[in-house]
């Protein structure tokens, strides 16, 4: 179990995980992935910021215990995630950390905290081995949660 804190710049309003081995590791997005507020495809997974771009405070949790979500979490988003290589980037297209990882199976669970004027925009990023599913959590009226998922993202030319 473990907790890490990271600053990170993310631009193009996404929050970006994915394997770091990955030649074309960012996604497209479809209509429905930009409405449904990811977009998903086997080792990468995009999620729409709150904020167009600026520094993000991030919160790494590995394998920590899931709380509920509070009321300060304004979106948040539940996916299936795979580590191949043991190591992951988090971040965006501008800049991301990298994070060595066991290889396996995770549940990534992404928590967009409600942004203050006076301080950097908070982002809690939970990976949990085991099997997940996709879900969204909680939706602001910016995304729509009914319907099928696109969990098909084709890479990012």
């Amino acid at each position: 179990m473990a907790k890490f804190e990271e600053n990170v710049y993310l631009s193009y309003s996404q929050l970006c995980v994915f394997q770091s081995a990955l030649n074309q590791p960012y996604n497209d997005w479809s209509d429905r992935s930009y409405t449904q507020g990811f977009s998903w495809r086997v080792g990468s997974a995009s999620f729409r910021a709150l904020v167009e771009e600026g520094d993000h405070k991030i919160h790494i949790f590995l394998n920590e215990e899931v709380p509920d979500l509070g009321p300060e979490v304004v979106r948040a988003f539940r996916v299936p995630f795979t580590v191949k290589e043991n190591s992951i980037e988090i971040g965006s297209i501008s800049d991301t950390v990298s994070l060595e990882l066991s290889a396996g199976d995770y549940e990534l669970r992404v928590e967009f905290i409600s942004p203050s004027p006076s301080e950097l925009c908070e982002i809690n990023i939970r990976l949990n081995k085991g099997a997940g599913d996709f879900e969204v959590l909680r939706a602001d009226a910016e995304i729509d949660s009914k319907g099928d998922f696109d969990v098909n993202a084709m890479p990012a030319t």
